[in-house]
């Protein structure tokens, strides 16, 4: 190709020509100045994000820092609490049972209720590992006030009661109406609740078996040899 057919491109006028290599001057000026500031561009802001985060790591372990102490000073308050008054006294299901019925009545007798009746719902006893789940259902007359004194005393009560569920049943018809300065009526209200008690160290310890040979008897050694 002939420079003459290489340049045909070119504008003929000389002004049109200058004004053509300005316009590629600028353009060549804008790329290289894109080159060097988008990567400018996006290094700033990756480093501006790693700094936004680690200032809010900073921060949030700064709190942590601060609430250090108080935290610590609550967990030696809880270590030194005795817990076992957070479970029911008694080691056996039968006592465990007794005292929480015991509980519940005196619980609601105080609090403007009168118990009915209990009984002893069919899934429990439960036990798990170093605890024994005794449930007790309890039938009580309440009216809406004392109702829920009794609840909240249920709630704040020690050892540590957990009402799982509750059935109230109105003792007047649907239609009636209050007359003024009448004491509200009972309700009928049948309430299951279940607490925890610590079973015995001896519950928990498998018995050896050289005890458990020493404790039987001749004829049973005898007879577990054959």
């Amino acid at each position: 190709m002939s420079s003459a057919n290489a340049l045909s491109w070119l504008p003929a006028d000389a002004k049109k020509r200058r004004w053509l290599a300005v316009a590629l001057l600028v353009l060549l000026i804008v790329l290289i100045g894109a080159a060097v500031a988008v990567p400018a561009v996006l290094l700033h802001r990756h480093y501006d994000e790693s700094i936004a985060r680690f200032s809010r790591q900073v921060s949030t372990q700064t709190a942590f820092n601060a609430m250090r102490p108080r935290l610590t000073e609550k967990l030696e308050l809880l270590k030194s609490r005795d817990v076992r008054k957070l479970f029911l006294k008694g080691t056996s299901s039968a006592l465990a049972l007794a005292e929480l019925q015991e509980t519940v009545r005196a619980t609601v007798e105080l609090n403007g209720g009168r118990v009915v009746g209990s009984s002893t719902p069919g899934n429990a006893p439960k036990e798990d590992g170093a605890y024994r789940q005794v449930a007790t259902a309890i039938n009580m007359a309440a009216n809406n006030v004392n109702l829920r004194r009794v609840l909240y005393a249920l709630e704040t009560k020690e050892p540590y009661l957990y009402v799982d569920t509750l059935s109230v049943t109105a003792a007047v018809p649907s239609a009636w109406r209050p007359a003024p300065n009448t004491v509200e009526p009972e309700m009928n209200i049948q309430l299951e609740i279940h607490a925890f008690a610590l079973r015995a160290p001896s519950e928990l310890t498998p018995p050896v078996a050289g005890q458990a040979d020493a404790g039987a008897t001749p004829a049973q050694t005898k007879g577990s040899a054959k």
